[in-house]
């Protein structure tokens, strides 16, 4: 293969990613000079993160507190990561330091539901 030919096999294999990225640049650079942000994503509302919240807890503690059940465990495991979760989108939303872990301890738990609590989201409230 001739030198010439090489060149024109490696231009022809780079050209495509160029125009992509040339696609990329220009798009936004547009959006930069135009001044156009993307909105910031928005979560639940916090009426349903905190029905959310008050069902997954109310859940929990039936599933604890429930004799014989087939897989509780499981089921415990399960519940309790929804609820975190749940509480963690609550603390995102209401600018309140997250549960810290993991492992996620109740004491944690319970800090984090008093800190809610705080500034108006109590978790242990009948919905």
């Amino acid at each position: 293969m001739s030198g010439a030919a090489a060149t024109w096999l490696v231009v022809a294999l780079l050209l495509p990613t160029a125009c992509g990225l040339a696609w990329v640049a220009g798009r936004r650079s547009v959006e930069w000079l135009g001044g156009r942000r993307r909105p910031p994503a928005v979560g639940p509302p916090i009426e349903k993160v905190s029905d959310d919240l008050r069902r997954l807890r109310m859940l929990l503690a039936q599933t604890e507190d429930a004799p014989n059940l087939p897989g509780k465990h499981l089921r415990c495991e399960a519940t309790r990561a929804a609820y975190l979760d749940a509480l963690a989108t609550a603390c995102r939303q209401l600018d309140v330091p997250p549960p810290a872990g993991p492992p996620v301890t109740r004491a944690e738990i319970y800090r984090v539901e008093a800190d809610l609590r705080r500034v108006g989201l109590d978790v242990r409230a009948a919905g």
